[in-house]
Protein backbone atom coordinates (compact mmCIF):
# COMPACT_ATOMS: atom_id res chain seq x y z
CA UNK A 1 0.00 0.00 0.00
CA UNK A 2 1.38 3.38 -0.97
CA UNK A 3 0.74 6.44 1.18
CA UNK A 4 1.37 9.87 -0.25
CA UNK A 5 1.09 12.82 2.08
CA UNK A 6 0.81 16.24 0.51
CA UNK A 7 -0.46 19.27 2.40
CA UNK A 8 -2.35 17.10 4.89
CA UNK A 9 -4.12 15.10 2.17
CA UNK A 10 -3.48 11.37 2.29
CA UNK A 11 -3.93 9.42 -0.93
CA UNK A 12 -3.99 5.67 -0.53
CA UNK A 13 -3.27 3.38 -3.49
CA UNK A 14 -5.67 0.54 -2.67
CA UNK A 15 -5.50 -1.21 -6.02
CA UNK A 16 -2.33 -2.61 -7.52
CA UNK A 17 -2.54 -1.26 -11.07
CA UNK A 18 -0.46 -4.06 -12.56
CA UNK A 19 -3.00 -6.62 -11.35
CA UNK A 20 -5.86 -4.53 -12.68
CA UNK A 21 -4.24 -4.22 -16.10
CA UNK A 22 -3.15 -7.83 -16.45
CA UNK A 23 -6.31 -9.21 -18.04
CA UNK A 24 -7.20 -5.95 -19.74
CA UNK A 25 -3.95 -5.92 -21.74
CA UNK A 26 -4.75 -9.38 -23.12
CA UNK A 27 -8.20 -8.22 -24.18
CA UNK A 28 -6.84 -5.04 -25.72
CA UNK A 29 -4.29 -7.14 -27.61
CA UNK A 30 -7.09 -9.26 -29.09
CA UNK A 31 -8.90 -6.09 -30.11
CA UNK A 32 -5.78 -4.49 -31.62
CA UNK A 33 -4.95 -7.56 -33.69
CA UNK A 34 -8.59 -7.83 -34.73
CA UNK A 35 -8.59 -4.31 -36.18
CA UNK A 36 -6.06 -5.22 -38.87
CA UNK A 37 -5.54 -7.97 -41.42
CA UNK A 38 -2.29 -8.83 -39.65
CA UNK A 39 0.38 -7.14 -37.53
CA UNK A 40 3.91 -7.90 -36.38
CA UNK A 41 5.17 -7.34 -32.83
CA UNK A 42 6.52 -3.81 -33.15
CA UNK A 43 3.37 -2.64 -34.96
CA UNK A 44 1.33 -4.03 -32.07
CA UNK A 45 3.37 -2.08 -29.50
CA UNK A 46 2.87 1.06 -31.61
CA UNK A 47 -0.90 0.47 -31.63
CA UNK A 48 -0.83 0.30 -27.81
CA UNK A 49 1.06 3.61 -27.76
CA UNK A 50 -1.45 5.12 -30.21
CA UNK A 51 -4.31 4.42 -27.79
CA UNK A 52 -2.37 5.90 -24.87
CA UNK A 53 -1.10 2.68 -23.34
CA UNK A 54 2.56 3.29 -24.04
CA UNK A 55 4.03 1.32 -21.16
CA UNK A 56 3.20 -2.12 -22.56
CA UNK A 57 6.60 -3.51 -23.51
CA UNK A 58 7.55 -6.14 -26.03
CA UNK A 59 8.47 -8.25 -22.99
CA UNK A 60 4.76 -8.19 -22.10
CA UNK A 61 3.37 -8.54 -25.62
CA UNK A 62 5.37 -11.56 -26.84
CA UNK A 63 4.46 -13.94 -23.98
CA UNK A 64 0.79 -13.08 -24.51
CA UNK A 65 1.15 -13.72 -28.26
CA UNK A 66 2.72 -17.10 -27.42
CA UNK A 67 -0.25 -17.86 -25.18
CA UNK A 68 -2.61 -16.85 -28.00
CA UNK A 69 -0.76 -19.21 -30.37
CA UNK A 70 -1.12 -22.10 -27.89
CA UNK A 71 -4.84 -21.31 -27.55
CA UNK A 72 -5.18 -21.18 -31.36
CA UNK A 73 -6.42 -17.60 -31.11
CA UNK A 74 -3.95 -16.32 -33.70
CA UNK A 75 -2.52 -17.52 -36.95
CA UNK A 76 1.05 -16.58 -37.77
CA UNK A 77 3.10 -16.05 -40.89
CA UNK A 78 6.81 -15.24 -41.06
CA UNK A 79 7.79 -12.87 -43.86
CA UNK A 80 11.07 -11.44 -45.03
CA UNK A 81 11.60 -7.76 -44.32
CA UNK A 82 13.55 -5.24 -46.39
CA UNK A 83 14.40 -3.47 -43.12
CA UNK A 84 16.12 -6.31 -41.27
CA UNK A 85 15.30 -9.81 -40.05
CA UNK A 86 12.12 -11.66 -40.94
CA UNK A 87 8.97 -10.64 -39.10
CA UNK A 88 6.27 -12.81 -37.60
CA UNK A 89 2.80 -11.50 -38.42
CA UNK A 90 -0.24 -12.27 -36.28
CA UNK A 91 -3.90 -12.42 -37.28
CA UNK A 92 -6.92 -13.51 -35.28
CA UNK A 93 -8.16 -17.01 -36.00
CA UNK A 94 -11.82 -17.98 -35.77
CA UNK A 95 -11.29 -18.90 -32.09
CA UNK A 96 -9.44 -15.61 -31.55
CA UNK A 97 -12.39 -13.68 -32.93
CA UNK A 98 -14.65 -15.54 -30.49
CA UNK A 99 -12.26 -14.74 -27.62
CA UNK A 100 -12.29 -11.07 -28.66
CA UNK A 101 -16.10 -11.02 -28.74
CA UNK A 102 -16.19 -12.67 -25.30
CA UNK A 103 -13.74 -10.10 -23.89
CA UNK A 104 -15.78 -7.20 -25.30
CA UNK A 105 -18.97 -8.61 -23.79
CA UNK A 106 -17.46 -9.27 -20.35
CA UNK A 107 -15.56 -5.99 -20.23
CA UNK A 108 -18.72 -4.13 -21.26
CA UNK A 109 -20.58 -5.78 -18.39
CA UNK A 110 -17.93 -4.61 -15.91
CA UNK A 111 -18.10 -1.09 -17.32
CA UNK A 112 -21.88 -1.12 -16.86
CA UNK A 113 -21.53 -2.33 -13.26
CA UNK A 114 -18.85 0.28 -12.57
CA UNK A 115 -21.06 3.05 -13.97
CA UNK A 116 -24.05 1.89 -11.91
CA UNK A 117 -21.97 2.03 -8.73
CA UNK A 118 -20.31 5.37 -9.42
Amino acid sequence: MLYIIAKEVVIIDYINESQLRKGIVEGFLLMIIGQSVDLYGYEISQKFADIGVDDVSMGTIYPILTKFEKNNWVTTETRKSDEGPSRKYYALSKDGKLAKTDFISRFGTYIDIFESLR
